[in-house]
């Protein structure tokens, strides 16, 4: 049974939809009618005119009473109904309205109607009310002045038998009332629609402004996330730029001091694209900031003529080197003093870091640029961490250079690598200054377990009191020889896949970095040791008193290996040489 209702349904509303679409042909107005008070105006005029035609088919079935009247209004409904389905509908809708409230009044002048009163109720007062609708409202007014001046004029050419006098009185009085109060009806409704208009126009305007401020703040969001995204892009592209020269200058450990200072601001300017780059270092007395590398020309004869700068005075280099803090001078107002050396007089910006070994400004990292406003806060942050890795270098080196200065500094040589076998034993850490300093090794489970396993620990839920860390072991060859400890500075830090990688890549290099050092640090050992044994040899072998070569043997090996007390004997001593030695 189901079965069987379901076509009928399916049916039932295809006759439905199919009912409304033709309805919806033969009665839509004509595309050139754009206004939506004349469509519906032409629209209700096709709808009254084809009801109207319906109704007068159905007439000539039963058969009308006056053909004449009839066909006339067949006539003028037909006519009216396809003037609405063009541009021409206003003269279907004043064509329709003013004929068909003519007729009522040709009835009575022809004397058809039964009374002067039935003609203007059956025909007047419907015409009346269908033209409040259609028609405007001078059209309707123009419409309800003839009509009620008819009505009361209809005595003068009626053909219809008028009894008394109050009878077209009472009709030409209901006609004036009806059409005042459809006119008023027109009107408060034109007022009301012109409101809803004007509302409607009002929400429109400030939907318009409110799209307008979000499409404002669309487009400045989307610019703001342009920028943070070329910055981000600028900040990785230079992170990269510092890593790239950080291994540069962890491979430069094996050259000579002045040799890896060149090679390092040659690469900071080359790869940053510097107009000068030059490194400064504090003398002995920490007075003077003396140039000790620099890449460009200018600096070439600075260096020539050994140029230095007093700790604390004029300039940024001065001011960086006595007070420790990054400085940054751009070309406008009180800083483009600071641009006027006739070595470099392409500069427009410049920027100057400390070179910090722990809590101690060692020197200065002067660079420059050509452009104006060339440097920010943040490329200060980014060269720090090169600036922090270039004072340890330099720190290394010259420790290194004073344990060669010549063949009585065995005993500085000695302290030299006692200082590395316990900075073997102990780490550096970076402070919330930007300082780098020493700290001794800690007992922490996390980097216990990454140098037992050698993989990273990740602490996401550290315990209470302390934060989330990441512990990377530093390998060599599968050697741990080292770890690297992160620790967040918020408790809610989550370490992503990226950050991980980016610190495992780290490690990777700096392993690579440490075996270099050992292995330099290991052939420097050995060539200071071979050093001490031939300078020793030639010492002996250049006398011939056996006193004196026993008194340089002992002297020698006494400075060599710094020792506080030390002696040679040859033989066994005797009986009575151990009975009277003072130190028995």
């Amino acid at each position: 049974m189901s079965a069987s209702q379901i076509p009928s349904k399916n049916q039932g509303l295809s006759f439905i939809s199919r009912a409304s679409r033709t309805w919806r042909r033969f009665t839509t107005p004509h595309p050139s009618v754009k206004a939506i008070g004349d469509r519906r105006r032409a629209q209700l005029l096709s709808i009254l005119t084809l009801i109207l035609s319906f109704l007068f088919v159905g007439a000539v079935i039963y058969g009308p009473r006056s053909y004449g009247v009839f066909l006339a209004l067949s006539g003028i409904t037909l006519t009216s109904y396809a003037l609405s389905r063009t541009e021409y509908f206003r003269i279907g809708t004043y064509l329709f309205t003013y004929v068909f409230t003519a007729i009522g009044y040709l009835r009575i002048y022809q004397g058809a109607a039964d009374s002067m009163e039935a003609a203007v109720v059956s025909t007047v007062h419907v015409s009346l009310v269908l033209s409040s609708v259609l028609l405007s409202q001078r059209g309707f007014l123009a419409l309800v002045v003839l009509s009620t001046a008819a009505t009361f004029a209809a005595p003068f050419y009626s053909n219809v038998p008028v009894s008394e006098m109050d009878n077209v009185g009472r009709a030409g009085g209901i006609v004036l009332v009806i059409g005042a109060i459809l006119y008023g009806i027109n009107i408060f409704r034109t007022n009301l629609d012109k409101e809803q208009l004007e509302a409607l126009g009002n929400t429109n305007t400030e939907l318009e402004d409110i799209k307008e401020s979000l499409e404002k703040r669309i487009a400045a969001r989307t610019l703001e996330l342009q920028a943070a995204n070329q910055q981000t892009q600028d900040r990785v592209a230079r992170l990269q730029i510092v890593s790239e020269l950080s291994q540069e200058i962890s491979a430069s450990v094996g050259l000579r001091s002045k040799e890896m200072l060149t090679t390092v601001t040659k690469a900071i300017s080359e790869k940053l694209g510097y107009y000068h780059v030059g490194i400064f270092l504090l003398d002995e007395n920490r007075e003077y900031a003396i140039l000790r590398a620099a890449n460009s020309e200018g600096g070439q004869q600075m260096l020539s003529r050994t140029h230095q700068l007093r700790v604390g005075g004029t300039g940024i280099v001065g001011y960086v080197a006595q007070s420790g803090y990054p400085r940054i001078a751009l070309d406008t107002g009180t800083d483009a003093v600071f641009f006027n050396n006739p070595d470099l007089p392409e500069t427009r910006s410049e920027m100057a870091l400390p070179l910090k070994h722990g809590a101690s400004v060692m020197g200065v990292l002067d660079v420059q640029s050509t452009l104006p406003s060339a440097f920010n806060d943040e490329d200060a942050g980014t060269l720090s961490t090169l600036a922090n890795q270039l004072a340890i270098v330099i720190t290394n080196l010259q420790t290194r250079d004073e344990a060669d200065v010549g063949p009585t500094s065995g005993r500085m040589r000695s302290r030299g690598r006692q200082l590395s076998r316990e900075e073997k034993s102990s780490g550096y850490s970076i402070n919330p200054d930007g300082t780098i300093s020493s700290v001794p090794p800690k007992n922490i489970p996390s980097l216990d377990k990454a140098i037992t396993s050698g993989e990273t620990v990740i602490l996401a839920q550290p315990p209470t009191g302390s934060f989330p860390s990441l512990a990377v072991p530093v390998k060599f060859r599968d050697r741990v020889v080292g770890i690297i400890h992160v620790e967040a500075a918020e408790p809610n830090r989550r370490w992503s896949d990226d950050e991980v990688a980016m610190v495992q890549a780290i490690s990777d290099r700096a392993a690579f970095a440490l075996e270099n050092a050992r292995l330099f640090e290991g052939a420097t050992r050995r060539a200071d040791q071979e050093e001490t044994i031939a300078r020793v040899t030639t010492q002996i072998g250049s006398s011939t008193d056996f006193t004196r070569i026993l008194q340089t043997t002992i002297q020698e090996l006494g400075q060599a290996l710094g020792a506080s007390r030390s002696f040679i004997q040859i033989g066994a001593p005797s009986e009575n040489e151990r009975s009277t030695d003072p130190e028995q």
